[in-house]
């Protein structure tokens, strides 16, 4: 593979990782804001997703698959010499938020 396709293959990893990273963000920030239970902090979260989206488990499960999607095209994008660095590192953020996020399944 070329440099321009592993190239490729990095932006458009981050095109997942970035959505996986904002979902994961909106769930740390709605769980710091003030909520008596539980219940309505995640029933606030998920407010803010469309109906057929309101379902914890899917967007759990959604995180994971982005997370897994990205972290094999930052893999792959390892054979560039120039992103052989930033492609490492966020491969292994993508590998631990997506154990992080197959862990929080149990």
């Amino acid at each position: 593979m070329d440099n321009k396709n592993t190239s490729t293959l990095f932006y458009i990893g981050l095109l997942p990782f970035v959505i996986a990273v904002a979902n994961m963000t909106l769930w740390i920030v709605t769980t710091t804001s003030e909520h008596a239970t539980f219940e309505e902090t995640v029933n606030d979260y998920l407010s803010y997703f469309p109906e057929m989206l309101q379902n914890a488990t899917l967007l759990t499960l959604l995180n994971v698959m982005f997370l897994a999607l990205a972290g094999g095209l930052f893999y792959k994008s390892m054979k560039s010499i120039t992103l052989r660095t930033p492609a490492k590192i966020l491969a292994i953020v993508s590998a631990v938020l997506l154990f992080w996020n197959v862990f929080s399944l149990m």
